[in-house]
């Protein structure tokens, strides 16, 4: 069926036009009709038939959905992010869109405007900061994308929104010598070998708290990082590395010495639990003295404490994986070596992220290239022009 127009008589006796056309099926796979009347002349319900059925051909027939904007977000956080989307980044979007959700929850979603977001965002924006809103706006533009897939929307309102751009702010890096500081005044805390290790390998903070003795070689010299420890409302999970990149890191002496005295301990602690300890179905290299996780934000404000002791400020667990990458820029390690040890899919963004470290190389490269250039001169034999016989 594709449409027809049909006549009807009403009480009063007055004639009308209408049509009614097929509109595929909702998400749900229930089929979908658009009815219209009310049409004076029935050249005029074929016209707009026409138009619908020219609509339909081009795959941007939709009909106005029922929902609320507040319960398509609920729809889309159940169908789509929290079945697409690492927990952690589910949670994230559900903080995001309940900012829209207070503002224009009851507003009908095939009624919602760009103009109607755009206020929302500058509202957000007298109390929360650029970054900020501008995830709100990204959150809230995939959400409305996916209606446009699932046929709810003919087109995105929130692409034509305008904010202002994120400031940029430089991610700090601390030079060796710093790092080296930082270790020293950390030599007396509980988590010394864990940023010993963490600054000799650039994991990320769960990728770290993921590690277990079968990713560790029998002699202590690389690490294979496989997995990820998640935070989330729900608990602690594991789960796959940013972009599923699995990578072997080679540790140097102080890594491999660091973990020789984390395994002694690890030995202790067995021995001292027994039957209690959970060494058996985690075997983690961090953790706690039971052999259970290591919960991610208790390390992530113990280190902010200990850079802060150590005079660092601004720096946190982030910023020792951030120095791993400028360092090793800057002795001249090939940006895809680095790439390849700091897990990044590709080498554009560990360009992007190091472009500072990379600024600073390409310096040196042109003090080389001139070096080059001048002690050339000395060694090239000019020959003075004859004439021609």
């Amino acid at each position: 069926m594709t449409g027809c127009t049909f006549k009807r008589v009403l009480r009063s006796g007055r004639v009308v036009w209408g049509f009614s056309l097929d509109a595929g099926k909702d998400e749900n796979g229930r089929r979908r009709q658009i009815y219209r009347s009310g049409f004076a002349r029935k050249a005029d319900a074929d016209a707009e038939l026409t138009k619908l059925l020219s609509e339909r051909s081009e795959g941007a027939l939709v009909k106005p959905d029922p929902r609320t904007v507040a319960e398509f977000f609920e729809t889309w956080l159940a169908e789509y992010a929290e079945t697409s989307c690492a927990g952690k980044t589910a949670e994230r979007y559900r903080e995001m869109l309940a900012h829209i959700s207070r503002a224009l929850g009851q507003q009908p979603l095939s009624k919602l405007t760009t103009l109607q977001l755009q206020r929302v965002y500058n509202e957000l924006l007298k109390s929360l900061a650029i970054k900020t809103v501008r995830n709100v706006h990204g959150a809230v533009h995939v959400a409305l994308e996916t209606a446009v897939v699932w046929g709810l929307l003919r087109a995105n309102p929130a692409s034509r929104c305008k904010l202002p751009p994120a400031p940029k702010r430089e991610a700090v890096a601390l030079d060796f010598s710093a790092v080296r500081h930082l270790l020293e005044c950390s030599a007396e805390h509980w988590l010394a070998d864990f940023l010993v290790i963490d600054a000799a390998c650039g994991a990320r903070r769960g990728e770290a708290l993921a590690l277990s003795w079968r990713d560790v070689t029998p002699d202590y010299t690389s690490i294979t990082i496989a997995r990820s420890l998640e935070q989330t409302k729900a608990g602690l999970r594991l789960k796959e590395t940013k972009g599923r990149n699995i990578r072997t890191v080679p540790l140097p002496k102080t890594a491999i010495e660091a973990l020789k005295r984390i395994r002694v301990r690890y030995e202790e602690r067995r021995a001292m639990f027994a039957g209690d300890y959970d060494a058996a179905s985690l075997d983690l290299v961090f953790c706690q003295p039971d052999g259970n996780f290591i919960r991610p934000d208790t390390v992530t404000k113990a280190v902010r404490r200990l850079a802060k002791k150590a005079g660092f400020a601004r720096v946190s667990l982030h910023t020792i994986r951030h120095s791993f990458g400028s360092q090793l820029l800057s002795a001249a390690v090939p940006l895809p070596v680095v790439s390849k040890l700091l897990g990044h899919t590709d080498v554009y963004t560990t360009a992007r992220v190091y472009a500072h470290a990379l600024e600073s190389d390409e310096s040196a490269a042109i003090a080389k290239w001139e070096a080059a250039m001048k002690a050339s001169r000395s060694k090239v034999r000019v020959m003075p022009n004859r004439k021609q016989a």
